[in-house]
């Protein structure tokens, strides 16, 4: 199958489009807001963690992972941390997800 891509398709949109189950998080600006909010608590403002548990955002801990693992992790929590399913939606937890992985 050929797909030529024109200035009116944008790559996300083609990504989602042979993907619909797949959730695109590309939100960063709502993925630090998130982040600050939520995470950095326990993994530091900079994801060098500010309590020995948590993996090291800074050194990609854990962060090569699949969203879709790393989504179930947070929903369901993981041994110390807490679950967010019912506190954040699954495009908030992805668009935290993806500002961790720029964090040094």
């Amino acid at each position: 199958m050929k797909i030529k891509l024109g200035t009116g398709i944008r790559i996300v949109g083609l990504v989602a489009a042979l993907l619909p189950d797949v959730a695109l998080a590309l939100d960063l600006m709502r993925g630090q807001r998130v982040y600050n909010t939520h995470c950095a608590v326990c993994h530091g403002m900079n994801g060098i963690p500010v309590i020995q548990q948590a993996p090291s955002f800074a050194s990609k801990e854990r962060l090569m992972q699949p969203d879709m693992v790393l989504l179930q992790s947070v929903k369901m929590g993981k041994s110390i941390m807490p679950p967010f399913m019912g506190i954040l939606n699954n495009d908030e937890i992805l668009d935290a997800l993806n500002y961790a992985r720029t964090l040094r």
